[in-house]
């Protein structure tokens, strides 16, 4: 695993390592979403209400996902990225693991939390990889077929989650082995085959330099580890304002970041106190008492919430005084982040959906653990299918204008949403099966098109955090709110349907907004080495 000046090798390997990366990407998202299809086994053993299943989907993984990818990300662009996915990979699934041995909403909470933070290593090392192996016309297609691991990954997670629960219930209905629940049995066997995977990765792929297929080798950070700690502590009070007096920030500064604290957490009381008059008293479920203080779901989402946003302004003040290059580029180009605030609103509406499919269909259609194999088949493919497809017609589109990429996220937004309605909305099974395959094939078109996109409009040593900037996004804003905002509003009214025909209300503002990053583009991507020479970078 020595690097060389040289670019990374082509041919059959290059496709081999992103075959592997795929598999390691499609395990990211069954031990993610596995909870869909025990989502009705972990009501009933532990008594959880609908908002807990989105808080343990959503915000449990979201918030430590996002928030320690930024790090992960600074990592991976200066350290050696087959370790730092290596390692991720072995710890997010010995977390899944342990998962199985939760007998409380709290154990199997911190659990998720774990699964959060090991994953958050995946995508930024893995694509900063992926984009050294391959030259630029065929980066949307290679990221594109990275991602569609998701819904293999998602698929998996339905069909082997619901075969094991049913054979492990049928097998042993008194006295299971270890005394466990299928559902528990279900996280021991989607976990434990990681860690084997994690030795794969290692063992056999070689880390490539960081920008030689460009052009533009890069070493890396001398000191990745000291990078890596530094970055965590802008995002975390106290260490933010001490991180922001070391960087010689004005006196002003470090009083806005101070004032964003106290407005975050404001803000979060404010929304703690209006959501709780929504629920009965029933589904505020207490967590623990702490100080006279009730620790309910509601109390926990919001305050996750408030440490997100708060952490997010306090690393854009940071990052535009370390790195101005960066923040130029990232934080400072339109036609950069409306199209990952756009891929946010897009993924609030997808995990909104996705967290409750099986539940919704239990209780409309009467679905069985056993139809997870026609939900997951219909996500493996649909969605494999359609990420893949993306990727092509996205590099298509690109030779023809250079905002086509966009254009495909446009549509792709646009005509899932359509399908989605009609499938939340019918009583029959045929026309939910068949919309959920068009809704999912149209919903995965938009992925490498737009990470393609935006890996277009940064330099090589920014890769692996401009992955993490728009993982923040999706994660922050889709996993962290969509499914708690769903299954609060089910809660609420009683109607899961009316809740998750809900989580499509954002789908316009997200078009509106690929629309806007389309027609800023060319102009961002025509001026991208004059933006970085004029802000200090050395090319």
């Amino acid at each position: 695993m020595v690097q060389t000046d040289k670019p990374a090798g082509g041919g059959i390997y290059r496709w081999y390592v992103l075959g592997l990366f795929t598999v390691v990407y499609a395990f990211n998202f069954i031990d993610r979403q596995i909870i869909t299809i025990l989502a009705p086994y972990l009501k009933a053993d532990l008594g959880i209400t609908d908002a807990q299943v989105g808080l343990l989907f959503g915000t449990a993984f979201a918030l430590f996902y996002a928030l320690f990818g930024i790090p992960l990300a600074k990592l991976a662009d200066g350290w050696h990225r087959v370790r730092t996915l290596a390692i991720g990979l072995g710890f997010w699934s010995a977390m899944t693991a342990i998962s199985g041995t939760a007998s409380n909403f709290a154990q199997l909470a911190l659990a998720r939390v774990g699964v959060g933070v090991g994953e958050a290593s995946a995508s930024p090392a893995a694509a900063s990889v992926l984009l050294d192996f391959f030259p630029k016309a065929k980066r949307a297609t290679a990221l594109a077929i990275y991602m569609s691991g998701i819904y293999i990954g998602a698929g998996a997670s339905l069909m082997i989650g619901g075969h094991i629960v049913g054979w492990w219930e049928a097998a042993y209905p008194v006295d299971p082995p270890f005394g466990l629940a299928g559902w528990q049995a279900a996280y021991f066997a989607v976990g434990m085959p990681g860690l084997i995977l994690a030795l794969l990765v290692v063992m056999t792929v070689r880390e490539p330099v960081r920008g030689a297929i460009d052009g533009h080798p890069h070493p890396g950070d001398p000191h990745p580890f000291r990078a890596t700690f530094a970055e965590m502590a802008t995002m975390f009070p106290p260490f933010s304002l001490l991180s922001l007096k070391r960087h010689n920030a004005p006196g002003s500064l470090i009083a806005a970041n101070a004032v964003a604290l106290i407005a975050c957490a404001a803000a979060a009381a404010l929304v703690i106190a209006s959501t709780n008059q929504l629920l009965d008293p029933t589904k505020r479920a207490l967590i623990a008492d702490i100080g006279g203080i009730a620790v309910t779901t509601n109390f926990v989402q919001w305050v996750a919430i408030a440490i997100g946003v708060y952490a997010t302004w306090s690393w854009i003040q940071s990052i535009r005084l370390r790195d101005p290059v960066a923040a130029r580029l990232l934080l400072s180009t339109p036609s950069f982040y409306c199209p990952v605030i756009a891929g946010g609103l897009v993924s609030y509406g997808s995990y909104g959906l996705s967290t409750f499919i099986f539940l919704h269909g239990k209780t409309y259609l009467g679905l069985q653990p056993e139809d997870g194999w026609y939900l997951g088949a219909i996500a493996a493919t649909a969605g494999g299918i359609g990420t893949g497809l993306g990727g092509v017609i996205g590099d298509w589109a690109r030779l023809r204008h250079p905002s086509g990429r966009l254009f495909v996220a446009i549509a792709a937004a646009a005509i899932s949403a359509a399908f989605s309605i009609v499938q939340y909305s019918t009583s029959s099974v045929s026309l939910f099966y068949a919309a959920n395959f068009f809704g999912i094939l149209f919903l995965t078109l938009w992925l490498g098109p737009v990470a393609a996109t935006l890996q277009d409009q940064v330099l090589p040593r920014m890769r692996g955090l401009a992955m993490a900037v728009q993982f923040l996004g999706a994660n922050l804003i889709g996993l962290g709110l969509g499914p708690y905002i769903t299954g609060l509003i089910s809660d609420a009214t009683g109607d899961l349907r009316l809740a998750m025909l809900c989580a499509l209300a954002p789908a316009p503002v997200a078009v509106v907004l690929f629309l806007i990053g389309a027609r800023l583009l060319p102009a961002a991507e025509a001026t991208l080495i004059e933006r970085a020479r004029a802000a200090g970078e050395p090319v």
